[in-house]
């Protein structure tokens, strides 16, 4: 009986993630999701209800976050019972966590943040940063990023009109190599 919930427990929250969106089922889960979100997951772990995010936060595919420490089931008192481990996790507001990055237990995410792919945060960081790497440090301040995309980047203001995706996509790549080429 228990596999066949399992199963229906999945597919069930599957069609509500279909047919709701990710924003709506991140909710469902129990996660605190602000306004003007882009959330590309749909796996929350165990404890979604220790999850806040601010607004304008993009959670790119893959990303993790990890509320509790699993490795606490070592360690054991002297009635042989485990102990516990689990903290929240808060993300600001206009913050974009990359491809694959992993969010660890009890961590605080500023607002303007930036995590690069793949980073493992361990530690809180803070606001205005762009924080790369394993562990994720910081490696520049979100001023100088958005000075480097101003400078480097096609903006949707240069891309208007162009409906086509792929044609949009190759203009901007224009766009950028003509920028790198002023520098």
């Amino acid at each position: 009986m228990g596999l066949i919930k399992s199963i229906l427990t999945i597919f069930f929250d599957l069609i509500y993630f279909l047919r709701k969106g990710s924003i709506a089922f991140a909710r469902k889960k129990g996660v605190k999701v602000g306004e003007q979100c882009r959330i590309y997951i749909k796996n929350w772990g165990s404890e979604p209800f220790l999850i806040s995010i601010g607004d304008d936060v993009t959670v790119t595919s893959g990303v993790k976050f990890i509320t509790h420490d699993g490795s606490t089931c070592l360690v054991k008192n002297s009635e042989g019972k485990r102990y516990q481990r689990f903290a929240p996790i808060t993300v600001g507001s206009h913050v974009f966590i990359g491809v694959n990055s992993i969010i660890m237990p009890g961590i605080n995410i500023g607002s303007n943040v930036v995590v690069g792919a793949g980073s493992v945060v361990t530690k809180d960081i803070p606001d205005n940063s762009v924080v790369v790497g394993v562990p994720a440090r910081v490696v520049s301040s979100f001023n100088d990023f958005h000075a480097k995309i101003e400078i480097s980047c096609a903006s949707d203001s240069e891309l208007t009109g162009v409906g086509n995706y792929r044609k949009r996509v190759e203009l901007a790549i224009e766009l950028q190599k003509a920028k790198k080429n002023a520098e």
